[in-house]
């Protein structure tokens, strides 16, 4: 029995979220569905995280245990054989026996894509949060690098457990226009709290359009008070696109 690793993207659009819930169709479950086709007998999959319903990504890591006598090439060929158009097996190795895709991660990245558009524009909306209006973005630039570094993100998410701490490190935190219109934000952290990066770029965009200054974000990013808006950014603009592990290949 070996310890296997896949790499998998997915729209997450139509689908109930990562984990495993009954009577929901998961992300999770359709992978576990396609393991037992390949002869798979274990119980649950490892996730490196729990994307929401709606969330995407291009660099999830999952592991399990299993019985396989052919190449690794051959399993991820199987594997994308049973599984739906929308889930996809990019990379498939070997682990050793004490890995774990969660905890041993030492940073993950996510990011977020606006769109600025006045009409509809129904292929890029699925992954893209649009907004009809143009806002300040050289503000939204300036206030991107204000939540790099070791900060308490208290007002930006919580945590996965009740009593779990809300101190995060950001090592990366900015913007780019891909395209006219097309706005992508990139970030990673050691960790993230749960809804963190969509409340993020909620805030931003508000900075953008002139309803909190980016002064109050940088106060209550210090732990000096202050008031922003509540809300969340869409689910269908973020992505998981890398989880990176100490062995320093990109996972």
């Amino acid at each position: 029995m070996e310890l296997y690793q896949l790499i998998i993207a997915y729209d997450g659009t139509d689908y109930s979220g990562f984990q495993r819930q009954k009577g929901f169709t998961t992300i999770q479950g359709e992978l576990e569905k396609a393991l037992r086709k390949i002869g798979w007998q274990g119980k649950s999959i490892l996730a490196a995280g729990r994307t929401d319903a709606g969330v995407h990504a291009t660099g999830q890591v999952v592991t399990f245990n299993h019985e396989w006598q052919h190449s690794l090439p051959e399993m991820q060929a199987a594997l994308n054989h049973f599984l739906p158009e929308s889930i996809s097996v990019r990379n498939v190795r070997m682990r050793k026996p004490n890995f774990h895709p969660r905890y041993d991660a030492v940073s993950r990245e996510y990011t977020y894509g606006v769109l600025i558009a006045d009409s509809r524009d129904p292929q890029k909306e699925r992954f893209m949060w649009r907004l009809d209006r143009d806002i300040d973005w050289e503000a939204v630039y300036r206030s991107a690098k204000s939540f790099s570094g070791e900060h308490d993100f208290m007002f930006f998410g919580r945590p996965m457990s009740p009593d779990g701490s809300t101190i995060r490190k950001v090592y990366n935190s900015q913007w780019v226009e891909q395209n006219p219109g097309e706005y992508y934000y990139h970030i990673s952290a050691d960790a993230f709290l749960y809804h963190m990066v969509r409340r993020i770029v909620f805030v931003m965009m508000a900075v953008g359009d002139g309803r909190v200054s980016r002064e109050v974000v940088k106060q209550i990013i210090a732990g000096e008070g202050g008031k922003i808006p509540p809300g969340i950014a869409p689910a269908r603009g973020l992505t998981l696109t890398k989880v990176l592990y100490n062995d320093n290949k990109e996972d």
